[in-house]
């Protein structure tokens, strides 16, 4: 994307996100952000989240609007609210449901399976269990589904765009 030259902004949409692996979570944040973000919680444990920067055409420093809804949920919320505690995007929607946790697969001896919760995100310097109590509340907050409207109308995108070129 920046081969004819830099980027004057960027819109990350999440609102669809369902999360996924945190592999590719790391491997996303690491385009925008580095350092030490926060940790995942167990009962016995603490796994701190240390995030390895790599600018890639400017992507350390392009200004960044995250789109979230309540269909963004777990490393989508991780990866949203990464971006706007650290100061890297402004999140624009709805607020998130709040299910930051990490799941382990136990796969049956009969073949089935269970997707079971073990641990939680607790992102620095923020209590215990805040993203799980509130979800990421967009500090601009858009109305409406993402399907509900076409790429001309839609307000979200409408008011990143309004917010990257205020920048």
């Amino acid at each position: 994307m920046t081969a004819g030259g830099p980027l004057d902004g960027l819109i990350l949409d999440n609102r669809m996100n369902g999360g996924g692996l945190g592999s590719v979570a790391e491997a996303s944040l690491g385009m925008f952000v580095g350092g030490e973000q926060g940790a995942f919680v167990t009962r016995g444990t603490r796994e701190e989240l240390v995030v390895e920067a790599e600018d890639i055409g400017g992507s350390q420093t392009v200004p960044l609007v995250v789109l979230v809804g309540p269909d963004t949920v777990s490393y989508g919320e991780i990866f949203s609210g990464i971006m706007q505690r650290s100061g890297r995007a402004t999140v624009v929607g709805q607020a998130t449901l709040g299910n930051v946790e990490q799941l382990r697969r136990f796969d049956f001896t009969d073949g089935s399976r269970a997707w079971i919760a073990s641990a939680t995100y607790e992102p620095s310097g923020l209590p215990a269990g805040i993203w799980e109590d509130s979800g990421i509340v967009p500090e601009t907050l858009v109305s409406g589904n993402w399907d509900e409207f076409r790429e001309a109308n839609d307000p979200g995108l409408a008011a990143a765009v309004k917010i990257l070129l205020a920048r």
